[in-house]
């Protein structure tokens, strides 16, 4: 079982950059069963849930969320599931931060 992004798993998903001090608005939905709760992390940067700055959510199955992220350091970062058993089966991307 592999679990993806997008439909992309281990980093392959292209395409996701903003620039520093630029509004970006996360769309996260969750498909799958009862064991599918996800752990969503950004690294290098927060987000803004519902009032609360974390770089860290929670989303149950057959649910989704909407955060929001004004980035402040430019680069290369990951984003993953903390969920280990997602993490090893693909669960990661690269969003690019430009200057």
């Amino acid at each position: 079982m592999k679990h993806a992004i997008n439909g992309r798993i281990f980093g392959n998903l292209k395409g996701y950059e903003a620039s520093m001090g630029e509004r970006v608005r996360w769309h996260v939905t969750v498909l799958g069963n009862e064991q599918d709760n996800h752990t969503i992390h950004w690294h290098g940067q927060t987000v803004l849930d519902h009032g609360r700055r974390t770089d860290v959510i929670e989303v149950l199955p057959a649910s989704m969320a909407s955060v929001d992220m004004v980035p402040r350091s430019s680069g290369n970062w990951l984003l993953h599931c903390h969920v280990n058993d997602h993490m090893t089966a693909g669960m990661s991307m690269r969003f690019h931060v430009l200057p």
